[in-house]
């Protein structure tokens, strides 16, 4: 199949890049500019994707489409609403399918009881907006459509978790990794090319309406992964203060301290999704 990818320089779309090359599918991917990076064999397409029908004229030459960009600021719905409304017009009445990524914050926390696709909707606000985009493709009964919720995305030293706990200069000399709050609320997490296996398979064989969760099910107690890091680097794990944190992550700061366990036995069983890469603590112990 040609398919085309949103957002190739990102962890999640180069990763579903490489992942489509590899099942020997022909890849289109956007980028922002000329010149930037994409994975080996992949078609780079320059588009700016607020503008409207941005992407409607390559959308009659694919197969298939997968949106895996985001601005990863206020704009992000914005963006999404954008995409999906072109594919959702571009795709109508055929057999083409489109994935959209969510997210598993979606859920929200989940305490001990592990969040499956069916779990109740409690998003922070950066992803306030998303149940809506998500209904949005629910009630297109004439697309195609698939959605996928990763939990955090890791892998080759990207995502939000290398830079979360980025050791930093604690003021006397050493160095400190912190954890925003004490550190005992867990994250749902996978890897990068697992999730972009899952993304492979659901092109070729999800069903319309699908939708998966993407995570391992051992999920990943934060303060854990500061220690990795700072024992790694000779340096102190250390809880930070929430509001403090806010002056630097802003609202991302109630997503962080989410407390999220969650299963993908729909995807292992439905289309035969086997992760395999390292795990996370072990990544952040050698990467």
């Amino acid at each position: 199949m040609r398919v085309l990818v949103t957002g190739l320089s990102g962890t999640i779309g180069g990763a579903v890049a490489r992942a489509l090359v590899r099942r020997g599918h022909t890849v289109v991917g956007t980028v922002k500019a000329e010149g930037r990076p994409v994975p080996e064999g992949v078609e780079p397409l320059v588009a700016d994707l607020f503008a409207p029908g941005a992407l409607a004229g390559v959308a009659k030459d694919v197969d298939a489409a997968v949106h895996a960009a985001s601005s990863n600021d206020e704009r992000s719905g914005e963006l999404d609403y954008a995409v999906v409304s072109t594919f959702l017009d571009a795709f109508a009445g055929t057999s083409k399918p489109f994935v959209y990524t969510s997210g598993l914050w979606l859920h929200g926390n989940t305490g001990d009881t592990a969040a499956t696709e069916e779990s109740p909707f409690a998003p922070p606000m950066v992803v306030s907006w998303r149940p809506d985009v998500e209904k949005k493709l629910v009630d297109a009964k004439d697309v195609h459509t698939i959605r996928i919720r990763p939990g955090l995305v890791y892998g080759g030293g990207r995502g939000y978790i290398p830079m979360l706990l980025g050791p930093q200069d604690d003021g006397k000399g050493g160095k400190v990794v912190r954890h925003v709050g004490d550190g005992s609320n867990r994250w749902s997490v996978v890897h990068a090319d697992d999730l972009g296996d899952l993304y492979a398979l659901a092109v070729e064989k999800a069903p319309a309406g699908s939708v998966y969760l993407a995570t391992v099910d051992e999920p990943v107690q934060v303060r854990d992964a500061s220690k990795v890091v700072a024992d790694k680097v000779g340096a102190t794990a250390q809880d930070w203060d929430p509001a403090d944190a806010q002056q630097y992550w802003s609202v991302m700061v109630e997503a962080f301290l989410l407390d999220q366990v969650a299963t993908s036995a729909k995807a292992r069983a439905e289309l035969g999704w086997t992760p395999s890469r390292p795990p996370l603590l072990e990544e952040l112990a050698t990467s």
